[in-house]
């Protein structure tokens, strides 16, 4: 396993750092901002991730998908509407 996973590892273990920053960088931006911004930026990063993943890895972004983004989007526009 360990000889499966090494060459792996430096970019597992910068995944895991950015990881932990990122999140080390919202509880920092809860503290500092009114929650309900944040939490909706916060959100936005899922659609941005989907997006991501139709554009470069090719993943299908069919109507399911869609359906969820608009979801999301009109669920971030109420948290910024109503905070």
């Amino acid at each position: 396993l360990v000889s499966s996973l090494r060459p792996h590892a430096g970019r597992g273990l910068l995944g895991a750092a950015l990881s932990m920053a990122a999140y080390g960088l919202v509880l920092w931006a809860q503290t500092r901002a009114p929650l309900a911004p944040v939490a909706a930026l916060r959100e936005s990063s899922i659609i941005v991730g989907a997006l991501i993943g139709a554009f470069f890895f090719k993943e299908r972004f069919g109507a399911s998908r869609l359906l969820a983004a608009a979801v999301m989007a009109a669920g971030i526009g109420l948290m910024l509407h109503v905070g």
